[in-house]
């Protein structure tokens, strides 16, 4: 998951790397307001476009897909999916040191962010002030969101007025809401030097925003350009600056003295925004072609973060699906309106359309059983049975049984509901009888899923629970027939409910047993004891390898039944 952020992340770089690129076409250009509409819309759409499929215009599988062959796949420690050559060759591993550096960076950037809102905050509380001005004890004049902070020592000057009308400006315009857009793109992108520049384009032209406004209002340029080199002088602007920042200065006043547009100037921005935008479709978008087009996913356990291999991924309403590979990916044959449902013991199941698996990847959440013991006959085999009566001639024989083409022993483990139907054949010298050398006798069972003449493929899920030997009418025998009563709950006549949970492991033994639900604190160890001492389950699987599972059995505690 960490690989595809990182990836994103990289996406969203470049598509600002256009955004920056492009507008130094556009930065002398006078009209203002849609040079600022420009650059916030650009960072908006690099974190947008990543997410948009757009159909593939070059060849082969795209630069954000990587195949790997299945059987060279493996999962390393942290559960993150990596070449198998790597893990057995203990090769360095790039991407956990990237990761690292790469949160450190946002980390302290936004550290720095959160001290210097702090920083505001006590400077605000140590000026007493209420209005919108704070006078503190800065060298700065600066607008934080809806405040304007100006040094102490200009609280009297007679050329504050330009200053704060300037100032002033940045609020009404709401230029707070362009710079909080741009310094959480810095905090997440901050290893990209194109995301600096957008900043300070970004900054710069609020700046010839806010000039120009004061210059409206009839402030005389002069004056006003002479107030600024006074703040720059007064604040040693030019002892720790780069080069860069005094030609910023300059470009102001050149900006200032340009304010017509010239006639023809907008259409550059419908030679530039189409170009921009395409650029990013082609590179950062995600690509569907025609030979690509099929659904993919990727799917994992909640728990561990782990691959769900071997989890059964279904399209809802037919026999077809597939099952998802060592790296946690799947690639069901459907349509992306089609609903595809997801399963795995242990886990709940996922129905979702197939189309939006591609946008995330799906986490299969831990889920508990529960078996309702009170609902079971004991006096009941829950098993099928074949009773062959009448006239067929097998009541005293031993037929052999065929289920869908292959003998079997018994259908003990077929579920009554997916038989199609049943043919007894008693003549042996008929072909079939011949074929599976039936002496006794024959009994097909057909099954539904593979009923005659369905051309459509037949995915078998195999997903069997984990089972008590006997049933669940033997688990209520043992649970009833080993269960102490309390002697102080049976003195007071008190009954009750507990709800034990408890895991079935790989080897069916019973583990990590806990009280889950209880009406009387006294029957909790008394549940606990039958539980911690009953035998081994068959234990769930998963396409026929064994599985934990997490069940619930509610015990009741009724005077008389014990």
């Amino acid at each position: 998951m960490m690989h595809d952020i990182l990836i994103y992340m990289l996406k969203v770089s470049l598509g600002i790397g256009f955004v920056s690129l492009s507008y130094l076409l556009l930065r002398n250009d006078t009209a203002l307001v849609t040079k600022r509409f420009y650059l916030v819309a650009g960072v908006l759409a690099s974190w947008i476009f990543p997410f948009l499929r757009f159909p593939g215009i070059f060849p082969g599988n795209g630069p954000d897909t990587v195949t790997v062959p299945a059987a060279q796949v493996s999962v390393s420690p942290a559960g993150i999916p990596v070449a198998a050559g790597e893990v057995q060759s203990h090769h360095f591993n790039w991407l956990l040191p990237v990761v690292i550096l790469y949160v450190l960076g946002a980390a302290i950037l936004f550290t720095r962010h959160i001290i210097s809102l702090g920083a505001m905050r006590r400077k605000i509380r140590e000026s007493g002030s209420s209005g919108d001005i704070i006078f503190s004890k800065t060298n700065r004049v600066f607008t934080l969101f809806n405040r304007v902070f100006i040094p102490e020592s200009m609280r009297h000057d007679p050329g504050l007025e330009p200053v704060l009308m300037h100032e002033r400006a940045h609020i009404k315009q709401l230029h707070f809401i362009d710079l909080l857009i741009v310094e959480l793109t810095l905090v997440f992108t901050w290893f990209n030097p194109f995301t600096w520049l957008v900043s300070r384009m970004i900054k710069e032209n609020h700046e010839h925003l806010a000039d120009r406004l004061v210059l409206s209002s009839g402030v005389s340029p002069a004056h006003y350009r002479a107030q600024l080199i006074n703040l720059s002088l007064g604040v040693n602007y030019f002892r720790l600056a780069h080069q860069f920042n005094y030609s910023l200065t300059k470009k102001r006043f050149k900006m200032m003295k340009r304010t017509e547009r010239k006639r023809f100037g907008i259409l550059k921005y419908f030679i530039v925004i189409p170009l921009v935008l395409s650029a990013m479709a082609v590179f950062t978008a995600s690509k569907v072609s025609a030979q690509d087009a099929e659904v993919r996913g990727s799917v994992y356990f909640a728990d561990t973060g782990r691959p769900a291999q071997g989890a059964s991924v279904i399209v809802k309403g037919t026999t077809r699906g597939t099952m998802v590979n060592s790296t946690g990916t799947f690639s069901p044959d459907c349509e992306s309106d089609e609903i595809i449902t997801i399963s795995f013991i242990g886990y709940k199941t996922i129905e979702i359309e197939a189309g939006e698996i591609t946008d995330r990847p799906l986490m299969l959440e831990e889920k508990s059983y529960e078996l309702d013991l009170e609902k079971v006959d004991s006096n009941k085999n829950s098993k099928v049975k074949i009773e062959v009566k009448g006239k067929s001639g097998l009541e005293d024989a031993n037929p052999v049984i065929v289920v869908d083409g292959k003998i079997v022993d018994n259908i003990d483990e077929v579920d009554p509901g997916d038989i199609e139907n049943v043919t007894v054949i008693k003549d042996k010298s008929s072909e079939l009888a011949k074929k599976y050398n039936a002496e006794g006798g024959l009994i097909l069972v057909n099954l539904k899923k593979r009923a005659k003449g369905s051309d459509e493929p037949v995915f078998v899920v195999v997903e069997d629970m984990p089972e008590y030997p006997g049933g669940l009418p033997a688990l209520k025998a043992y649970i009833y027939e080993n269960l102490q009563y309390p002697a102080k709950a049976k003195e007071e006549g008190i009954e009750g409910k507990v709800v034990v949970e408890f895991v079935v492991n790989k080897s069916g033994k019973a583990e990590d047993i806990k009280i889950l639900e209880s009406s009387y604190k006294g029957f909790n160890s008394a549940a606990m004891e039958v539980f911690s001492n009953m035998p081994e389950w068959k234990p769930g699987k998963q396409r026929g390898k064994p599985v934990r599972a997490k069940l619930q059995v509610p015990v009741e505690f009724i005077l008389g039944k014990e």
